[in-house]
């Protein structure tokens, strides 16, 4: 049969209508993601798909309360898994079920009608829920099989609403990628709401998009789909739970159908990780586990201080039993608050001196990673891999000028949020921490410090455990009562300074008065050395006390 040049044409012209409507087949998925690269994202809804979206009526977004939940189920050796939800992580203990609503999404001019989409998130959406900011998951094929959107099957919008910076999850994926690791890809998205007959083009501000881990993502990165994908969520890594599949189901979270082989595979590695005798655990750890690709992954969350991951043995990671090989892999997920920026543990001081040794939370939460580093052979190869990296993907200056190249793009799309986004970005970027304890160029020179001295030997630095709510409570008020101690004492040398600059003359009490502590240092060593010199003592001593007490402060916090 022949085709004329407009039947051609007109061919063409539906192929193109249709892959508008209907999902794009091809792979173009390059397109969407870059550093350099802002998309616009607008979604739809019907009032009715819009309104699925939202938590039920009952439910009690408290996270306090939903903090004890998870407790709770820590110390009794649960899974990080509420019976309150479908879902595991925190945000289930409020009894949140993220539904999807049917959308039609235009991102970058191209529609796609009929797509689900639904909130995301457990920290991100107690705080999104505060700002109203909320994060997406966009599921192309979630109603209809055949949807895609140039070769993928779900792109994630992250809010960044604990990161001002915008930029700590960004940099951090690229930097994972940097180091060999396989990662999702990321790019910025300007994101608008509709819903019909209630709003219309809503600007929602400034999201990441996030790559999905997912069979799209594995064929992409490894060339083949076929082996486990898992997502555990568990307290403590790769929890044994003896050999029936359905715990492990309940805990790790299959994100792929595991054939009898792959669930039996899962079972002997968690099994050795926990049971085995040191000798065997030496010997066998090889045959289970990608060890040249763990300690590049563990290496990299070491250098950016990135807790709230697999170094805490709960979950934002995925792990993948490479099918060629028959070895896992582990899998970084959910960055935002990387560059030291986990609130829930210790200090920014002591995040930015995170132990390289000893980086895993607690002790008996990670036996992974206390029983690779504690044979020498892989404590050498880790030694090493931090210093290749400390030397490439984390060379100062290198990373300063990363830093810069994407703020230079971010910044006048954060601008349009405001003054305060724009001054809240600025500080978030800077060489000190005067103006947020998480400035990602000061975390970088001083996380450099922290890891060279560690592998010259000169400090260990610093372990990290959880916090009982009493032992918090213990260390503020001991804080708290420094800080007093040290106010009452400038409070009486103040008083002294005055009574005795009144022994001298009127002008004299204002100026110990209203000019403290220089006037009365003055008064006391140089003006009237016999009658002001004891109040001068006084407050000298009081005061570099005060300004030791608050300088311990800031340096723990």
């Amino acid at each position: 049969m022949r085709f004329n040049s407009s039947a051609v044409s007109s061919l063409s012209i539906l192929f193109a209508l249709a892959t508008t409507v209907f999902g794009q087949p091809a792979d173009d998925s390059d397109s969407v993601f870059g550093m350099t690269s802002v998309l616009e994202v607008h979604l739809q809804f019907t009032p009715q798909e819009w309104k699925k979206l939202q938590p039920r009526a009952d439910v009690n977004l408290d996270f306090d309360e939903a903090l004890e939940g998870v407790i709770e189920d820590a110390m009794a050796g649960r899974n990080f898994h509420s019976e309150k939800s479908s879902r595991p992580g925190i945000v289930g203990y409020s009894g949140v079920d993220h539904q999807y609503g049917m959308a039609n999404v235009t991102i970058d001019d191209e529609t796609v009608h009929g797509v689900g989409v639904r909130y995301k998130g457990n920290g991100t959406f107690f705080a999104g829920h505060a700002t109203r900011k909320y994060s997406f998951k966009i599921d192309f094929p979630e109603f209809h099989d055949d949807l895609e959107f140039r070769g993928l099957k779900k792109i994630n919008l992250n809010n960044s609403v604990t990161d001002p910076s915008m930029l700590r999850e960004a940099l951090s994926y690229e930097l994972f990628r940097e180091a060999g690791v396989p990662a999702s890809r990321t790019g910025w998205a300007k994101v608008y709401l509709t819903v019909d007959g209630e709003t219309d083009h809503k600007y929602l501000g400034l999201y990441l998009m996030v790559e999905q881990v997912d069979k799209r993502f594995l064929k992409r990165v490894y060339g083949s789909s076929e082996g486990l994908l898992v997502k555990p969520s568990t307290f403590g890594a790769f929890r044994y739970f003896g050999d029936d599949w359905k715990k492990y189901e309940a805990a790790y979270f299959p994100k792929t159908d595991p054939t009898p082989e792959q669930q039996q595979r899962l079972i002997e590695f968690a099994r050795l990780v926990h049971t085995a005798d040191d000798a065997r655990f030496k010997v066998e750890i090889e045959d289970f586990l990608d060890t040249d690709e763990f300690l590049s992954f563990l290496a990299v969350n070491v250098i950016l201080s990135n807790m709230d991951s697999f170094l805490g043995g709960s979950q934002n990671y995925y792990a993948y039993l490479e099918p060629t090989s028959n070895k896992f892999q582990l899998l970084p997920w959910d960055l935002d608050i990387s560059f030291g920026a986990f609130e829930m543990l210790g200090t920014p001081g002591s995040r930015r001196d995170l132990s390289i040794d000893r980086p895993q939370i607690g002790v008996g939460s990670n036996r992974l990673i206390e029983r690779i580093l504690s044979i020498s052979k892989f404590k050498q190869a880790y030694h090493e891999r931090i210093e290749q990296l400390m030397e490439s993907m984390f060379e100062e200056k290198k990373m300063i000028a990363q830093i810069d190249q994407a703020a230079d793009f971010v910044r006048p799309l954060v601008a349009e949020n405001g003054v305060r986004a724009a001054e809240r970005f600025e500080a978030e970027l800077a060489d000190s921490p005067r103006g947020s304890p998480h400035a990602l160029k000061y975390f970088v020179r001083q996380r450099i410090a922290s890891v060279r001295n560690q592998l010259d030997g000169k400090s260990q630095g610093q372990h990290h455990s959880w916090e009982s709510p009493a032992k918090v409570m213990e260390k503020l008020v001991g804080f708290a009562a420094a800080f007093l101690f040290a106010g009452m004492l400038n409070a009486v040398a103040w008083l002294w300074a005055s009574i005795a600059g009144s022994r001298d003359s009127t002008r004299w009490v204002l100026l110990n008065m209203f000019l403290y502590p220089v006037a009365p240092i003055i008064y006391g060593f140089h003006k009237r050395k016999d009658i002001g010199r004891p109040a001068a003592i006084m407050v000298t001593c009081s005061f570099a006390l005060m300004i030791v007490v608050v300088a311990a402060i800031i340096g723990l916090w």
